[in-house]
């Protein structure tokens, strides 16, 4: 038995745009926690703990260093970068 054939036209056509609508509600959620995630990392002074926990924000954890390094130099010059490395340098030091 085929059970495309036992079901009406119409409730096949409504079940498709269903599924349409609930992978686009997906989409939007998905795309809502990534726009979260990046407000926290450019914006945020505080960030939550559970944030720092996170794997995605230990993995990327080198690239934001190189972005705000490379941002630094552009916005304020070599010895500003400099300044900034060496005080960073020096809290990852003192930490330990």
């Amino acid at each position: 038995m085929n059970p495309s054939a036992s079901t009406p036209p119409g409730e096949t056509a409504s079940s498709a745009a269903e599924l349409e609508r609930l992978e686009h509600a997906v989409e939007a959620l998905q795309n809502q926690r990534v726009e979260d995630w990046v407000r926290l990392v450019r914006h945020g002074s505080v960030i939550p703990l559970s944030v720092e926990k996170s794997l995605s924000w230990r993995i990327t954890r080198p690239v934001r260093l190189g972005q705000t390094a490379v941002d630094v130099l552009r916005r304020d010059g070599a010895n500003r970068f400099i300044s900034t490395a060496r005080v960073r340098l020096r809290r990852l030091l003192s930490r330990r």
